[in-house]
């Protein structure tokens, strides 16, 4: 049995797998460009590192997928008895990781890990860089009133005045979400990161796996002003891909849509509501308004090839 294989069946009985590092998750977004490294003790998985193998031109790197804002390893915990065994446990996992990444010979490792993840030092040890990134999480959902409260005065105000005007709705079709959502990436002048096809074939699966939203806001005339995609598992519910017509951007119809999310998640049980990050200052702005606690993440590379690091310095420049 590949290790492909194993980590499809781990997939299905484990919970505390992220979702953005599933095995159908990784076949929507990576196709068959993608595998695992396991680590197993008696006949049983007890770390996993699932990659993206991306292959351009002359060089190999492992990246995040497009859409997959959570990567790196997952580590399972069930036979840890104290801070001791910990360190031991993720000391002997994250060596074998390393030792099975240099056999790939790859150029370049790049991942965004999961903010659990806060013991890197191996790596360190390894050659490994990191930077710290950050993320915003709300947490205790379950008081929704004081969710609310939290908000800044600027938020709830949006909030208000959408309300009068705007209506919030599931009736979008994938194709037409996509199209509002190309508009943001227009109005910046870049090109969307992802292809129609493949937003298609990960929010299909994820609807076939009841492990999604897609919210639109409306006006009376039926005007799309905004949408906004989230994604949950067992955990936790995501904000993963929004966007809105720019001919509307004063509406206040992303912050409307954000907290309708945060009040489905909240109905739903879920006590986490994640916004995954973004380290560009006016993103950033939006997502603390909502009185979200800021959360470090860590995104850990190295540099295999002194050719690529030679290309990558000179196209910075």
């Amino acid at each position: 049995m590949t290790n492909k294989e194993k980590y499809h069946l781990l997939c299905e009985k484990e919970p505390s797998i992220p979702i953005f590092m599933r095995d159908w998750w990784y076949d929507s977004v990576c196709k068959n460009s993608w595998d695992v490294i396991l680590v197993e003790e008696n006949n049983k998985i007890i770390a996993a590192l699932p990659y993206y193998l991306h292959k351009k031109y002359c060089f190999k790197t492992i990246i995040p997928p497009h859409l997959t804002p959570i990567a790196g390893t997952w580590l399972s915990y069930q036979d840890v008895v104290n801070k001791a065994s910990e360190y031991t446990f993720e000391a002997k996992v994250n060596n074998i990781f390393i030792e099975e990444l240099k056999k790939l010979k790859i150029d370049w490792f790049y991942q965004h890990f999961h903010h659990s993840i806060t013991n890197w030092i191996i790596f360190y040890w390894s050659g490994f860089k990191q930077t710290t990134r950050y993320t915003y999480r709300i947490l205790n959902l379950q008081d929704i009133n004081q969710v609310y409260d939290d908000f800044h005065t600027k938020t709830k105000k949006a909030i208000r005045l959408a309300e009068k005007e705007l209506t919030v709705d599931e009736d979008i079709s994938l194709e037409e979400f996509y199209k509002i959502n190309s508009l943001t990436f227009s109005r910046q002048a870049v090109e969307v990161p992802y292809s129609k096809d493949l937003f298609i074939t990960l929010a299909s699966k994820c609807i076939e796996k009841n492990q999604c939203k897609l919210y639109a806001a409306r006006d009376s005339k039926g005007n799309i002003h905004a949408v906004l995609m989230i994604v949950y598992d067992e955990k936790a519910c995501y904000s993963l891909v929004s966007g809105a017509d720019p001919k509307h951007r004063s509406s206040g119809a992303t912050t409307l849509l954000n907290w309708h999310a945060i009040k489905y998640a909240s109905s739903m049980g879920y006590n986490e509501f994640d916004f995954t990050g973004s380290m560009i200052e006016p993103i950033e702005k939006f997502m603390r308004h909502f009185g979200a606690v800021q959360t470090p993440y860590f995104a850990i590379e190295k540099r295999y090839s002194k050719l690529y690091s030679i290309i990558r310095a000179l196209i910075k420049r």
